[in-house]
Formats: structure tokens, sequence, C-alpha cells
């Protein structure tokens, strides 16, 4: 089964809060702190500075039930990149080669996309798989620049 990212909807924060729970490893090192209830609300609302809430995309992953989660501001630092605040994999899931599939499946989704920004901690497994997937870590960020898709013509 292939896997597919569709919008988050409300019914889904229960999963999602679950997902969380299971990522606490990445909550901690991102925040300090273990996820919590209101983390699923508050995404809402966490932009990076100069973004517009109407650019925010809130991503659910599945192949045969909900596998991942990317949280992500399109057109951000400027048009044609994505900031993505983060990409989450239940950690039972990890280095199966889901994370590689939600990244085929972002730049499907949004062809336009020619640079990727992701801010780094101290989260040492997610900044190896950024590393693997061709990210340049400098400091606190990761840049990809993704070469424009041929149409095979």
């Amino acid at each position: 089964m292939r896997l597919t990212l569709r919008d988050f909807t409300p019914a889904d924060e229960p999963e999602v809060l679950r997902l969380f729970a299971d990522c606490d490893d990445w909550f901690q090192a991102a925040t300090g702190h273990p996820s919590g209830p209101g983390d699923v609300q508050s995404l809402f609302y966490a932009l990076p500075e100069g973004a517009r809430f109407e650019q925010k995309q809130l991503l659910v992953a599945e192949a045969q039930g909900m596998i991942g989660f990317v949280d992500l501001v399109l057109d951000h630092p400027e048009p044609g990149h994505a900031s993505i605040r983060f990409f989450l994999v239940p950690r039972d899931l990890r280095r199966w080669g889901i994370g590689s599939e939600m990244a085929r499946a972002l730049t499907e989704r949004y062809p336009g996309i020619t640079h990727v920004h992701v801010g780094l901690t101290d989260f040492k497994p997610g900044n190896e798989f950024l590393k693997a997937l061709g990210f340049t870590l400098n400091g606190q960020r990761a840049v990809l620049e993704i070469a424009p898709r041929s149409e095979g013509r």
C-alpha cells in the first residue's frame, strides 16, 4: 500500500495526540519537555516570523491508518520554499523508510517547492535522517534544494 498525505481534520486529534506521546523523545530534545494535551491546538498558532496563517499546512501521513504527521509552512521564508517545524513517525516504525516516503509524498503534493528548511534540534536521529535525505546542516538550520522535476518528455 502506498503512503498518502492528507489534510489534518479535528477527528484526527486523538490519534495525533497518541503519536505525540509516542514521540516524546523528539519533544524532549526539541522543546525540553514532553508533549501535552494542548499541543495539537497550539499547532494552528505556531508560525515562524513573517508567515501568515494561510501558509500553514498540517498533514497526516496514512498507509492503512495514520503513521505520521507533518507541520509545515509553504512559501516561507520566501516563495517556492517550505519550512518544516516537524516531521513525526512513531518510534516503532522509525528506520523503515516511512520518513523517506513522507518526503517523497511532500514533493509530489507541492511540486513548486524548490527548497525545504528545517530547524535543527538536539534530536540526533532526526538530524541523521535529514543528512540521509541530502539536507545541508548549517548551524541551527538544515536546507534541502530540490531539483526541478522532469515531466519525462
